[in-house]
């Protein structure tokens, strides 16, 4: 992939993506990241928000999604924001929402750096559409 993200340009995007969730008035109790690549971008959230950052497996099986690590601490009610870097079909993103939902009781928004026109499940929150994802600092 040539298209590399330099981390002060990823940094930048990751400031943008806060703007736009704080803007629209949005305010988690806890953040959590999606492992591997949402990792980065939650912690970076969390701090900014000042909230607890959780992170979650989901893996591939086949075309099914599996939520591989359990969050111990009950999130009935609380306000938590998934994070993804990009979204190339979303299905991770779907699959991680839909725990937190069904099995911690969170209400959940959803953000990420990039969606693609492939993406199927959209987040609530992301700063743009992209034609090809960018490589990211720690791939």
């Amino acid at each position: 992939m040539s298209n590399i993200l330099l981390p002060n340009t990823f940094w930048a995007e990751v400031d943008r993506l806060y703007e736009k969730i704080k803007d629209a008035g949005y305010e988690p109790e806890r953040v959590v990241g999606i492992a591997r690549g949402g990792s980065v971008p939650a912690t970076i959230l969390g701090y900014k928000f000042d909230v607890q950052v959780y992170h979650i497996n989901v893996e591939k099986d086949g075309d099914k999604r599996i939520v591989t690590v359990d969050i111990k601490e009950d999130l009935t009610g609380k306000n938590c924001l998934l994070v993804e870097d990009n979204l190339l079909t979303g299905r991770s993103l779907g699959k991680g929402k839909n725990y937190l939902e069904k099995e911690k009781g969170a209400e959940v928004k959803t953000a990420c750096l990039y969606t693609t026109k492939q993406t199927e499940v959209k987040p609530d929150f992301f700063i743009r559409k992209v034609d090809e994802i960018p490589k990211f600092p720690w791939e």
